[in-house]
């Protein structure tokens, strides 16, 4: 029986699959998108997000065997790829309606086919069922145990707030007159779009109550994030010893969204990066994009427990 190979938590997969493609490591390969339409009503700029989207991926549009326009509707993208005699799929691989880090690797995947002269084809049919029809009983090999499917919701959580973060700072505007709480409120619409309602505002976890949190789909976890506006680095460790209150031993995830209003975006991030490599540890690698930062956490009561923390800076100046 045919497997696949599930890749959903590796969060710069389409990157890695567009660098395969256009390095001529491979024939005979298949690229599949499945269209998960969502409500635009629901979605901050969605429809505007949709258009500058579409505009930017019309020159790919050519390697789609399919009528018409691939984005009609906005949409969450999943992804099925096929590499020589070796099937690789991926949820939430990015979306139509956001220009951050998940959406562009969407844009660099339809380019890396249409270098090479690949079928693509694009449906919005749902992407599971199509799995168990052509799969059937295939092992998944990565999502395969309870901590795995947690971490796979944390990175799909991860790629929400990509999305976000590239919409608002495309309008600084918008957020110079807010407090915390109403940006925080602006930040769950489209995440409870995503996560179908288990977003919740200043939730009470342990030791208080933090600013977002989101259940696992099981509801045997949770994934907890601190908002914080730029003061300096003692506003980000603050907002760390706060969060090391809120956790409780089973949290395993967990992130900091800090809002700079600041000048020199590129000094703080600077100073971020000094910060946590002489406390935490950070490894340089682990950076994922330069406004973004993974490093451990050690639970405030227990030496031999760490939990994975993600810092997104997220830059209001306006020009």
């Amino acid at each position: 029986m045919t497997t696949y190979h599930d890749i959903s938590i590796i969060t710069n997969n389409s990157y890695r699959f567009a660098e395969l493609i256009n390095g001529g490591q491979y024939t005979n390969i298949l690229y599949y998108e499945f269209h998960e339409v969502v409500d635009p009503t629901e979605i901050w700029n969605c429809l505007e997000g949709l258009e500058w989207f579409s505009q930017r991926a019309n020159d790919f549009y050519k390697i789609f065997l399919s009528h018409g326009n691939v984005d009609e509707e906005p949409a969450i993208i999943h992804v099925a790829i096929k590499l020589a005699d070796e099937w690789f799929i991926a949820h939430d691989c990015g979306a139509n309606y956001y220009g951050g880090y998940g959406p562009t690797g969407i844009y660099k995947l339809r380019e890396a086919c249409a270098n090479k002269n690949i079928a693509a084809f694009a449906s919005e049919g749902n992407f599971d069922e199509w799995i168990k029809e052509k799969f059937g009983a295939a092992k998944k090999q990565s999502i395969s145990s309870k901590k795995n499917i947690d971490q796979f919701q944390f990175e799909k959580l991860i790629k929400s707030m990509q999305f976000l973060t590239a919409d608002m700072q495309r309008r600084p505007d918008q957020f110079q007159d807010l407090k915390e709480e109403n940006i925080r409120d602006r930040m769950l619409m489209p995440l409870n779009v995503t996560f179908r309602g288990r977003g919740n505002a200043e939730a009470k976890n342990c030791k208080g109550k933090t600013d977002i949190l989101v259940r696992t789909k099981d509801g045997l976890n949770e994934h907890i994030f601190e908002l914080k506006v730029w003061g300096g680095i003692k506003t980000l460790e603050e907002a760390i010893t706060q969060l090391q209150g809120y956790l409780s031993w089973h949290n395993n995830y967990s992130g900091i969204i800090m809002f700079c209003y600041n000048s020199d975006f590129t000094a703080i991030l600077n100073e971020t990066e000094k910060y946590l490599t002489e406390h935490f540890n950070f490894d340089k690698r682990e950076k994922y994009i330069p406004n973004e930062f993974r490093f451990k956490l050690q639970h405030s009561t227990d030496k031999y427990k760490n939990i994975e923390a993600h810092l997104t800076f997220i830059n209001l100046k306006l020009a």
